[in-house]
């Protein structure tokens, strides 16, 4: 009876051990941007700005203070208090596709190239131009259809828009719905099309080293993919069946060795 209590008390601890040690496993990987023990990354600012490509399509809003000299463009038209500003942001902007040599089409300029810039590069390239025939254009640049792509083991798998270009990892994957409890998160895929090739980057979410990934902040067209964990593989077999098995079998033993320990 003494043998059969220690080796109870022994199995017992050693089972609660185990759960101890499987729960700080299982936080380590299911917890965002956690900092490992003795990590010393340090953040570095991220200076990201949006290139733009092929098959983008812009919103190009030009504005000044002559109405006149600015009709050719056709930006907007009409009066109105408050400056040439203010009219560029009543008229809205007109859509131009980047066509597949990287130019649009603009008015008087013509073909003006603007693919492998960025916005801020190519709102000073088109009012630098545009100074020659208006006195001190203002020139605004949205990307309109800036779309990315998530799949795998997420909640909301699919293509997603936005209305930013300015977008990170983390809040794409919050598009999506978040990672279900069976996606790994230390090993997403981010597939990028740069001059014509593919480029893949693997990102772990449970570190914050990410911050310092030229992939933490997603470019037009990624596809964003989330592999299946552990679990995941093994769900729809016979591991669950075991598992279950187990779990009973631990069950009746613990209740037989209370019982026992109770009436001793």
């Amino acid at each position: 009876m003494k043998k059969l209590f220690a080796l109870g008390k022994l199995f017992l601890s050693i089972l609660l051990l185990s759960i101890s040690l499987t729960s700080c496993k299982l936080r380590e990987r299911l917890v965002y941007l956690h900092n490992p023990l003795g990590d010393t990354t340090q953040v570095v600012k991220n200076t990201y700005s949006p290139i733009l490509r092929v098959d983008d399509q812009l919103s190009i809003m030009v504005g000044g203070s002559d109405q006149e000299a600015l009709a050719p463009f056709q930006f907007f038209s009409g009066g109105g208090a408050g400056g040439g500003q203010q009219n560029m942001q009543m008229m809205g902007g007109i859509n131009y596709l980047i066509d597949i040599n990287g130019n649009i089409n603009f008015p008087v300029l013509g073909f003006v190239h603007l693919a492998g810039k960025t916005r801020l590069e190519a709102v000073i390239y088109l009012q630098e131009q545009l100074a020659q025939y208006v006195d001190k254009p203002v020139v605004n640049i949205e990307i309109k259809n800036f779309k990315f792509t998530v799949l795998g083991q997420v909640k909301a798998p699919g293509i997603h828009s936005v209305s930013t270009d300015r977008l990170t990892i983390l809040e794409a994957i919050g598009k999506a719905g978040d990672l279900q409890i069976t996606g790994l998160r230390n090993n997403v895929l981010v597939i990028r099309e740069m001059n014509g090739q593919r480029v893949e980057y693997r990102l772990d979410l449970t570190n914050k080293s990410i911050f310092n990934s030229p992939a933490f902040y997603i470019c037009q067209n990624d596809v964003i993919y989330v592999e299946p964990n552990f679990t995941a593989n093994f769900q729809g077999t016979n591991f669950q069946t075991y598992t279950q098995l187990g779990t009973t079998l631990v069950s009746i033993f613990l209740s037989v060795f209370t019982l026992i320990t109770l009436t001793k």
